[in-house]
């Protein structure tokens, strides 16, 4: 019995890394999109998970969050921060900080 639960848990586990990986490519894509969007540059070709939370959707149901952030720069001087909200597969913010334009 402990070997199927075992084994169940160890699928689980796979699953959930496999699942997050794929958040976190659809979070890069967008936070390259959004860079270009905005006239920015995307640095370190990167991603970082910062927040798994819960947030009421548009039908008032909780639902789980996850927060990346990625840091931009406009002038080559300063890194900025920027973030994505993703609700599973549907992106439901995105944000960048207040930049310089010179």
């Amino acid at each position: 019995m402990s070997k199927v639960i075992s084994l169940l848990l160890l699928g689980f586990i796979a699953w959930y890394w496999s699942y997050s990986q794929k958040l976190k490519q659809l979070a890069l894509g967008v936070s390259i999109k959004r860079c270009n969007e905005a006239g920015v540059q995307f640095l370190d070709h990167s991603v970082v998970l910062h927040r798994i939370g819960f947030r009421k959707n548009t039908s008032n149901k909780w639902k789980m969050i996850r927060e990346y952030r990625f840091e931009f720069t406009s002038t080559g001087e300063h890194r900025y921060i920027g973030r994505i909200i993703l609700q599973g597969h549907h992106l439901v913010s995105t944000e960048l900080e207040p930049y310089n334009l010179n």
